[in-house]
């Protein structure tokens, strides 16, 4: 069997505070004297569903107090991608989830973008990024994460996310989205991971969206399928993920063969490799030993990642070439 890490992937849902190192994050915990994250015990993390996951998030959150932080999280960011054989990522950064503790808007994006320039040089690992809107905190917020996305449109910064629980109303959200387009931005909001399939319907509706992070929920409505399909909006999954948080109890029960099955355009990726112990390395693994995925398929999975990103021609022509490559071995 070839090398999974050989085959040039594209990450598209992955979040830079969910990808930080866990000795990374002691050292910053050292420093502050701050508390590490309740469910990080020794190496591994432990999570009581969803809502914990989420709080354990903002938890690690609070460890990154200075610029050189931000840097230091992007520029390692860079190299574990290069390592798991992820020559281009996508990445969703949270500005809100910093800005009231630092007081700061800007800074630590420009530091992530910074660091994220290291890596490319460093590692040649070309990332972009995708802040995202935490519906849970409100409108004020979400017009603030709109206006940092847009002062970094075309300059490291590619598209507009949604993330949080899903309990927030999806309309209230629309026209934030709406601007983003109209400034250049594309859009790739969270749906369809704890709400059902009524909540993909929407996000479609109010989003507009390029693709979908998540939207396994998708399954249980075979309309919902036949349309994603039909339209061939890619949906960005994470099955290693999903079992951690328990959307599924299993990589044997995840409905992404399924979807595959279905026509529609789905993708690999590990959403919060640090935290749910997967890189998309390992993400290729699980799928070509749970569902016996062969190296054709891994190979094509993978050119569906290309092909649903945001990168160049050039860079997409490069990494379609690469992939190739790697089959022909």
């Amino acid at each position: 069997m070839r090398d999974l890490r050989a085959l040039p992937k594209a990450e598209l849902h992955i979040h830079l505070e969910g990808s930080i190192r866990v000795e990374t994050l002691r050292e910053l915990a050292d420093r502050s004297g701050g508390a590490l994250p309740h469910g990080l015990r020794g190496d591994v993390w432990r999570f009581d569903g969803f809502l914990d996951f989420i709080q354990n998030y903002t938890e690690a959150c609070a460890l990154l107090s200075r610029p050189e932080d931000f840097r230091r999280l992007a520029e390692e960011f860079c190299a574990d991608l290069a390592i798991a054989g992820v020559p281009y990522a996508e990445a969703v950064f949270s500005p809100a989830n910093h800005a009231a503790r630092l007081h700061d808007w800007f800074g630590p994006i420009e530091a992530v973008l910074d660091g994220l320039e290291a890596g490319r040089r460093d590692h040649g690992v070309l990332v972009q990024v995708c802040p995202d809107v935490v519906r849970d905190l409100g409108m004020d917020e979400a017009e603030r994460t709109l206006e940092v996305a847009t002062k970094f449109a075309g300059q490291g910064v590619v598209a507009l996310n949604a993330a949080g629980s899903e309990r927030a109303p999806v309309a209230a959200f629309a026209s934030v989205f709406a601007r983003a387009r109209d400034a250049g931005l594309r859009s790739v909001p969270h749906a369809g991971e704890w709400a059902g399939p009524e909540n993909v319907w929407q996000t479609l509706e109010h989003y507009a969206p390029d693709r979908i992070g998540h939207g396994v929920r998708s399954i249980e409505d075979p309309r919902l399928v036949e349309l994603l399909a039909t339209r061939g909006i890619p949906l960005e999954i994470a099955p290693v993920s999903n079992v951690a948080t328990g959307v599924y109890p299993s990589i044997d029960d995840h409905p992404f063969p399924r979807l595959r099955d279905a026509g529609v355009v789905v993708t690999l990726n590990s959403d919060d490799p640090s935290m749910f112990g997967g890189w998309i390395d390992e993400v290729f693994l699980a799928a070509r030993e749970t569902w016996g995925f062969s190296d054709d398929a891994l190979a094509e999975l993978a050119a569906a990642g290309v092909r649903a990103s945001f990168a160049d021609d050039g860079t997409k022509a490069t990494l379609l070439a690469g992939i190739d490559a790697w089959l022909a071995a």
